[in-house]
C-alpha cells in the first residue's frame, strides 16, 4: 500500500512537471503609462529564453512556461517591467503599461541601422534635431535647420557634411537624404527640393556624419539626413500655424534700387488622428516669399515694386503649396500586419539665380542671363507594407513614385519619373535564445526615366534612364551589455544609358560603455557613388557661364574612418552628452564640378537641332563635372547637446565645432585639357589639374570649403515663455576656380561681377546670429517673434550668391 502510494506521488509530481512545462501562450500590449500611447517595438522576453517585438499596435503573443517563466518588458527610454508567469496566464491577455525614465537622457534614434538604438550605444557619429527646434525656428525649408547641426554646412542647396563636398551646381549629392528611410533626392539630378519635406509633421530629425552607403546607397558617400515623420497618438491633434515676416534693407544702401518692403508669408497646417485601425496625419504648406533678392528689371531699367504673396515676380522668390496624406491600416484579423500609403504633392514657382550683376550696386540683381524661373510640380506615392511576426521577424516592402516635372524657361525644362522599391527582412534573435542580436536584409531596385532639354549631351532627344540595384545584409549585436558591433555588406549595380558599373561596399562599427556614461566607438564605411545623369550629360548655360556634359565620367569611390567618445554628464536636473571624434575620409576618382574653358563635342551628328546646338557650346567657358583624382579629408569635432531643468527654467542646447583638412592628394593629376580653338584665352592653364585650377592651391586645400564651423543652440523656457538665441560660424572659403579670376581679369571679358574685390574684403569668415521669443497665451494659443540674422550681416557662402540680410517674423501657432 505504501509503495503505491509513493508509487502514485511520483507519478503525479512527473505529470504536473510535464503539464507545467509545456509550452503557453500568452498575449499582451505595452501602452505608454502616462499617454496610454500604444508603444510599437517593445521588446517582451522570457527568462527561458524567448523573445518577441510588439507590432505597430503594441501587441504581442509568446510562448513561455510555466512556473519557472518570469515575462521581461523593455524599451529605449522606459523602466523595464517584469511578470511572473503561471499557467493561469495561459490564452490571457495582459496589459503593460512602462514609465518613461525621467532622470536620463534618453535620444532613441532608427538611422544608425534601421531599428531603434539608444544614441549613445551607435557606432557612428550622430546629431538629431528635436521637432520643437524646427517649429520654434518658424522652419520655412529642412535646409534651414540643418544649418545649425554640428558638422553640417548648407552651399547654394547642397548639403556638405564635413567638408565631404564642395560646389556642384545641384547635381549629384553625397549626402542622402531621406523621408522614413525612403530617399527623396531627385533621379535625374541626385538634388533634393528643400521646401517639399513635410516640416509640418516631424518628430525628430536624424544626421549620420559618415559614410553610410552599406545601408543607404550611392548617395551616402558622406552622410545621411532622415527625416522621420510622426503617426497619431491616441489623442487626435491640430496645429495651425501663421506667419508673417519682412526683410530688412541690406547694409549696402547702394546696392538697394528697390523701394519697398520684401516680405514672406505662410501657413502650415496638421492634423493627425486615429479611426480604430486606421491612422490618419493630413498635412499642408503654403508659402509667398519676395526672396531677398531686388525685383525684376526690364529693358530699360524699370521694375514692378509691390509685394503680392501669390506670385514670384522677384530675384529668388518663391510661391509654393504642398499637401501631404499619411494613411496607415493596422489590420485586426492578421496580428503584426499594417499596410498602407503615404502621397505628397507640391506646386510651385520661383525664380532662381546663378550670379549676382557685380559686388556693388549689382549685388542683389542677377547677372544677364542668369535668372532661372522653374514652375515645378513635385509628387510621390509611396504604398507600403510591414509585418511583424510572433517570432521577432519584421517583412518590410516599401514602394514609391515620385515624379517632378521643371518647367523652366530659358530652354532648361526637364522631367524625371523614378520608380523605387526596398524589400527588408529584419530578424531579432531574442526568440531563438540569442539575446541582443538584430540582423537586418535588404534587396532595393529603382528606375529612373529622365528627358529634357537639359540632357541632351547623353541622346539628341533627351531621353535617359538609369537603373540602380542593391542587395545588403548588416549584423547588430550587443555583448556582456555593454559592446555593441556592427558590420555589414551591400553590393550595388548602376546602368546609366547602358553604361554600367558595380561594386561591393562594408562597414564594421564598435561602441564600447566604458563606464556608467561613457561610451568609445570606432567605425570604419566603403562609399561608392556613380555620377548622375545631371553630372554625365547635362548641356546648358546661364549667362556668360555654359555647363558641360561628361560622358565618360566615372564612379568615385571613398572609404571612411572614425574613432570617438561621448560622455553623459549630469549637473542639477540638466543632462547632456559631450561627443569628441576624429575622423578620415579618403576618395578615388574624386568628382569635383570645375570651372575651365571645354570643347563641347556632339556623340551623335546629323541631327541639326541637335547639332546648332552643340556647335554653339563647342569652345567656351563654364563647368563640368570630372574626376579630379584623389582627395583626403581629415578633422576633429566637439559637439554637445542636453536639457533638462536649471530651476525652474528647462533649457535645451545642440552645439558643436568642427575643424577639417580637405586636401588633394593628387594635385598635378592632369584631368583636362583646354581647347585650343577661336575662343581660347591666355590666362587659360595649359592643362586642367587641381593645382592649375585653384585660385589658392596652399596646403592642397580643396575648392568651396570651409575649415572650420561653429554651431549652437540654446532655448530656455519658464513658465509660459521660451526664449531661443542660435549662433553660426563659417570661416571664409580659402580656395575656388582660379578662371573666376583670371576671367575677370581679362580686358576682353564681359563678365566683370566683382569677385575678386569681394573676397579681398571678406576674409575672416561670417558669423550670425539668430533669436526668438515666444509666449504661450493658453495651451491652445502661441505667439511668437523670430529675427533670423539679428546683426543684418551681408555675406555670401557660395561665390556670387549673397545670403538672406535680417528677417523678422511674427508667428501664431493653434493646437487643438
Amino acid at each position: 500500500m505504501m509503495m503505491r502510494n509513493i508509487f502514485q506521488t511520483i507519478l503525479f509530481v512527473l505529470i504536473t512537471g510535464v503539464v507545467y512545462s509545456q509550452d503557453l501562450t500568452i498575449h499582451g500590449k505595452v501602452i505608454d503609462a502616462k499617454s496610454n500611447d500604444l508603444l510599437e517595438g517593445a521588446v517582451i522576453r522570457t527568462t527561458s529564453g524567448r523573445g518577441v517585438a510588439a507590432n505597430s499596435n503594441g501587441e504581442f503573443t509568446l510562448k513561455y512556461r510555466a512556473p519557472q517563466d518570469t515575462l521581461i518588458v523593455s524599451m529605449l527610454g522606459y523602466k523595464d517591467e517584469t511578470r511572473v508567469l503561471t499557467s493561469a496566464h495561459h490564452e490571457s491577455t495582459l496589459s503593460i503599461r512602462l514609465t518613461a525614465i525621467e532622470n536620463e537622457l534618453k535620444v532613441v534614434v532608427i538611422s544608425a541601422g534601421k531599428f531603434e538604438q539608444d544614441i549613445s550605444e551607435v557606432t557612428v557619429s550622430m546629431e538629431v534635431i528635436p521637432e520643437n527646434l524646427v517649429t520654434d525656428k518658424n522652419t520655412v525649408t529642412v535646409d534651414e535647420i540643418l544649418q545649425q547641426t554640428p558638422g553640417v554646412s548648407i552651399v547654394n542647396k547642397e548639403p556638405q557634411i564635413r567638408s565631404g563636398s564642395g560646389f556642384s551646381f545641384g547635381a549629384g549629392s553625397r549626402v542622402q537624404i531621406l523621408v522614413d528611410d525612403i530617399p527623396v533626392l531627385s533621379g535625374d539630378a541626385g538634388r533634393p527640393t528643400w521646401g517639399f519635406l513635410p516640416v509640418e509633421n516631424l518628430s525628430q530629425i536624424e544626421v549620420i556624419k559618415g559614410a553610410s552607403s552599406v545601408l543607404y546607397g550611392s548617395a551616402a558617400l558622406s552622410g545621411v539626413i532622415n527625416l522621420r515623420t510622426a503617426y497619431p497618438t491616441d489623442t487626435s491633434k491640430t496645429v495651425l500655424t501663421l506667419y508673417h515676416g519682412f526683410y530688412s534693407a541690406p547694409q549696402s544702401d547702394s546696392a538697394k534700387y528697390w523701394n519697398s518692403t520684401a516680405m514672406r508669408s505662410g501657413l502650415n497646417f496638421l492634423h493627425s488622428e486615429k479611426f480604430g485601425q486606421l491612422d490618419f496625419v493630413f498635412g499642408a504648406s503654403y508659402l509667398g516669399d519676395d526672396g531677398h533678392l531686388g525685383p525684376i528689371k526690364d529693358s530699360t531699367g524699370g521694375f514692378e515694386d509691390k509685394y503680392n504673396p501669390f506670385t514670384a515676380d522677384r530675384y529668388n522668390a518663391t510661391h509654393r503649396m504642398r499637401m501631404n496624406t499619411n494613411l496607415r491600416y493596422r489590420s485586426k484579423k492578421v496580428v503584426g500586419l499594417s499596410y498602407g500609403l503615404n502621397t505628397n504633392w507640391m506646386l510651385s514657382n520661383s525664380l532662381a539665380t546663378l550670379l549676382w550683376e557685380n559686388s556693388g550696386t549689382g549685388l542683389y540683381s542677377a547677372y544677364n542671363g542668369s535668372a532661372t524661373r522653374t514652375k515645378q510640380t513635385l509628387g510621390t506615392i509611396d504604398p507600403f507594407l510591414v509585418y511583424h511576426s510572433p517570432k521577432g521577424h519584421k517583412h518590410s516592402l516599401r514602394t514609391r513614385w515620385q515624379t517632378l516635372d521643371n518647367d523652366n524657361d530659358n530652354n532648361q525644362g526637364n522631367f524625371s519619373d523614378v520608380y523605387y522599391g526596398e524589400y527588408q527582412y529584419q530578424q531579432n534573435w531574442d526568440s531563438l535564445g540569442i539575446k541582443n542580436f538584430t540582423t537586418t536584409l535588404g534587396v532595393v531596385a529603382i528606375h529612373t526615366d529622365a528627358t529634357g532639354e537639359l540632357y541632351t549631351g547623353g541622346n539628341p532627344d533627351g531621353n535617359n534612364t538609369a537603373n540602380n540595384y542593391a542587395t545588403y545584409l548588416q549584423l547588430d549585436r550587443k555583448f556582456f551589455d555593454k559592446l555593441n558591433i556592427s558590420a555589414g555588406v551591400r553590393y550595388e549595380y548602376f546602368e546609366i544609358n547602358k553604361t554600367s558599373s558595380s561594386k561591393p561596399v562594408f562597414r564594421a562599427g564598435a561602441n564600447y560603455q566604458l563606464h556608467k556614461a561613457t561610451y568609445v566607438r570606432a567605425s570604419y564605411g566603403q562609399g561608392y557613388r556613380f555620377p548622375s545623369i545631371a553630372e554625365k550629360y547635362i548641356v546648358t548655360g546661364l549667362g556668360a557661364i555654359n555647363i558641360f556634359p561628361n560622358p565618360d565620367l566615372v564612379a568615385e569611390t571613398s572609404y571612411n574612418a572614425e574613432i570617438g567618445i561621448k560622455q553623459g554628464f549630469k549637473i542639477g536636473n540638466f543632462l547632456g552628452f559631450l561627443d569628441i571624434a576624429a575622423f578620415q575620409q579618403e576618395y578615388e576618382n574624386f568628382i569635383e564640378f570645375t570651372f575651365g574653358q571645354w570643347k563641347y563635342v556632339s556623340p551623335i551628328t546629323g541631327i541639326d537641332d541637335f547639332g546648332r546646338f552643340a556647335r554653339e557650346l563647342q569652345e567656351s567657358i563654364g563647368f563640368k563635372s570630372v574626376n579630379t583624382g584623389k582627395a583626403k579629408i581629415q578633422g576633429l569635432e566637439v559637439s554637445l547637446m542636453g536639457q533638462g531643468n536649471i530651476g525652474q527654467v528647462t533649457i535645451q542646447t545642440l552645439a558643436g565645432y568642427t575643424y577639417t583638412k580637405p586636401q588633394s592628394t593628387s594635385p598635378d593629376y592632369v584631368y583636362g585639357l583646354p581647347p585650343n580653338g577661336e575662343f581660347s584665352n591666355p590666362r587659360i592653364p595649359a592643362t586642367y589639374t587641381y593645382a592649375t585650377t585653384s585660385s589658392d592651391p596652399t596646403n592642397n586645400i580643396l575648392k568651396y570649403r570651409m575649415q572650420h564651423l561653429v554651431r549652437a543652440d540654446v532655448s530656455a523656457s519658464w513658465r509660459s515663455w521660451m526664449l531661443g538665441i542660435s549662433g553660426r560660424y563659417n570661416s571664409h572659403v580659402q580656395n575656388i576656380d582660379r578662371a573666376f579670376g583670371d576671367l575677370e581679369a581679362s580686358p576682353m571679358a564681359n563678365f566683370k561681377p566683382g569677385l575678386a574685390s569681394w573676397r579681398e574684403r571678406n576674409t575672416k569668415g561670417d558669423y550670425v546670429f539668430d533669436a526668438r521669443i515666444a509666449y504661450e497665451l493658453t495651451p491652445r494659443h502661441r505667439f511668437a517673434i523670430i529675427v533670423n540674422n539679428v546683426l543684418n550681416r551681408e555675406y555670401a557662402i557660395r561665390p556670387l550668391a549673397i545670403e538672406e540680410p535680417r528677417i523678422t517674423v511674427i508667428q501664431y501657432m493653434l493646437s487643438l
